[in-house]
């Protein structure tokens, strides 16, 4: 369920840099939701005709269900304008802590918070030591990554948000008629059905979304496309005239990079947060590897029991994203 969606701005001057792909704050449309070889192929990807159609939905040793909702996007800041896939990895049960005593909720305006097991199931507001979570109680369980495929959902769409900066109070106030969205078929996503999803985007198929492209690299010397998860900005937005970065993204880069490092995981991954540009080494080819078992911490997600996993069978993979069992 959506409602409220707008039609994304478009930037009132264009200042972007005339170097090639693929790493900054990249303007991106979407031209394919888990796209089939024949798709890929039109987009120049170079696949086999024999070729097995990608998985989306895969199995682990340990029994563990894993699907990936791939967004195929399309570069705006390039004349040529190329085209690379933004993952999402997604599991079906409830995402709970490392103890097991409280577990991710998330509401309609895509807000999440911890409860305990009791808060949940009063459908109680968490408590914090700073007060009370910021959420409505309309809240329900949330399943591992969750939250970064509603929140790049929602920024897309151009939501109206729950508050809006007013100039003239020089303050933030509440939203007359703020955006809602839910996934309402959650297990047939994790089966593959992306159907839900392409409505979704069907509201506004014109629309763009900034994202953080970046690149992962790899202790045998291999380089691969990715993207900063949780970090979305409104097409409409420029950077710094000052600093030439984007400020939410720079905040987002060095919170991921802190995290990493506060938890002990290693970051390997090249950011900027200034406009798209190209990166200085070509991509190297990707391998399966898909079933290796997760290591590092995943980026723009600070809770240390989310992991990833090593890039996937395409060459602008994922970094899977594999927290623990649910309640």
């Amino acid at each position: 369920m959506i409602s409220n969606t707008n039609a994304s701005k478009n930037p009132s001057t264009a200042e972007f840099a005339d170097i090639k792909k693929y790493q900054g704050v990249a303007s991106v449309s979407i031209v394919g939701i888990n796209p089939s070889n024949d798709r890929l192929r039109q987009f120049g990807w170079t696949i086999p005709e024999d070729a097995e159609e990608p998985k989306y939905v895969t199995v682990n040793n340990e029994g563990k269900k894993s699907a990936r909702v791939r967004f195929l996007v399309k570069i705006e800041d390039f004349d040529d304008k190329p085209v690379v896939a933004l993952d999402f990895w997604i599991r079906p049960e409830y995402w709970v802590n490392k103890k097991g005593d409280k577990a991710q909720i998330i509401d309609s305006f895509g807000r999440t918070a911890w409860g305990t097991k009791d808060e949940i199931k009063g459908h109680k507001i968490p408590q914090y030591a700073s007060g009370p979570a910021q959420i409505s109680n309309d809240y329900k369980m949330a399943h591992p990554g969750q939250d970064v495929l509603v929140g790049f959902i929602m920024k897309f769409l151009n939501m109206t948000p729950l508050s809006i900066f007013d100039r003239k109070k020089n303050n933030w106030v509440a939203s007359k008629n703020p955006g809602h969205l839910t996934i309402d078929h959650w297990d047939k996503l994790c089966q593959g059905d992306v159907s839900e999803i392409a409505e979704y985007i069907a509201a506004e198929p014109n629309n763009k979304v900034k994202v953080v492209l970046g690149i992962r690299t790899t202790e045998d010397n291999k380089a691969y496309q990715t993207f900063l998860p949780g970090c979305y900005i409104g097409n409409g937005a420029l950077p710094d005239r000052q600093t030439g970065e984007y400020a939410s993204a720079r905040k987002a880069i060095d919170r991921a990079q802190n995290d990493a490092e506060e938890n002990g995981y290693a970051f390997p991954y090249i950011y900027t947060a200034t406009p798209v540009r190209e990166w200085g080494v070509d991509a190297t080819e990707v391998t399966d590897r898909s079933e290796e078992t997760p290591a590092g911490a995943a980026p723009g997600v600070s809770d240390p029991s989310y992991f990833e996993a090593q890039p996937d069978d395409l060459p602008f993979g994922p970094d899977y994203q594999d927290p623990n069992d649910a309640f």
